[in-house]
């Protein structure tokens, strides 16, 4: 009876190992199906019939609970990265501001003969700096720069964008200019650089060439100018121009700035 026993039992442990064996090849089977499926595919009707139905819910199980965790280490990642890195803009002390400018012209944009003298280390096109660049006007500001004799100074190295425009105004024209039944003149503005060079670096020019009628009360142009450069601590930057008496002071049309572009 005993050894009956003891034969039965190691059958039945036979049987249960086989059964086991059995269940995770058909495991292993079921699983080799989730190779074959792309990621939203559904599962054709001759796979369900070759692995049965409940292989093929343990497959979409498995892609569905494999597809979750993805994503929740992926949200984690994330999230810890934004935690830890924080952004560029943070770099600046606190209560620093981007530096920018945006002057006007106070008066009539040239005091004293100093400006009236051509500067002879600048093109000979515009020869004339504008000093009397001010922030006392409406939407004028000075943020983290200062402005001396005419020229803004940049406080920090970096991408800027500059920016000007100067308001040329003839109130008086010749009468022989009359005669010749049209009135012209030149104009030209540029836009310099000091550096630690001995002579100045121009970044920008601007010309223009207006022909007036004889009837006409005034003779008025404008140019604007901007452009992107990088830029030293240190660097100064000014305006010149072609005709020092013909500059008008007006807070809407003659202007001059610069901003940082990226911290």
């Amino acid at each position: 009876s005993g050894l009956k026993d003891s034969t039965l039992t190691k059958v039945k442990g036979i049987e249960e190992e086989l059964a086991r064996t059995q269940g995770v090849v058909e495991e292993l089977r079921c699983l080799g199906l989730l190779n074959a499926l792309e990621k939203e595919q559904e599962v054709p009707d001759d796979l369900v019939q070759l692995f049965g139905e409940p292989c093929i819910k343990l497959a979409e199980g498995l892609k569905a609970y494999i597809s979750k965790v993805t994503e929740t280490i992926i949200s984690k990642h994330t999230f810890e990265e934004r935690v830890t890195i924080p952004p560029r803009t943070k770099l600046l002390t606190a209560g620093s501001r981007r530096p920018s400018a945006h002057l006007t012209l106070r008066d009539s944009g040239l005091q004293g003969t100093t400006s009236l003298t051509p500067q002879t280390d600048l093109h000979q096109s515009c020869r004339h700096p504008v000093r009397s660049w001010g922030n006392q006007s409406f939407g004028s500001h000075l943020h983290n720069m200062t402005v001396s004799n005419g020229r803004l100074r940049i406080p920090r190295a970096g991408r800027y964008y500059l920016y000007a425009q100067v308001y040329f105004r003839y109130l008086t024209l010749s009468i022989n200019d009359y005669h010749s039944g049209s009135v012209s003149h030149q104009v030209v503005q540029c836009v310099y650089k000091k550096t630690a060079y001995a002579r100045p670096i121009q970044l920008l020019k601007g010309v223009g060439t207006k022909c007036w009628s004889p009837d006409s009360e005034n003779a008025l142009h404008s140019i604007y100018q901007g452009g992107l450069f990088e830029l030293r601590a240190g660097d100064e930057i000014f305006i010149s121009v072609s005709s020092p008496t013909a500059v008008y002071a007006e807070d809407s049309s003659s202007y001059f700035g610069a901003f940082l572009f990226d911290l």
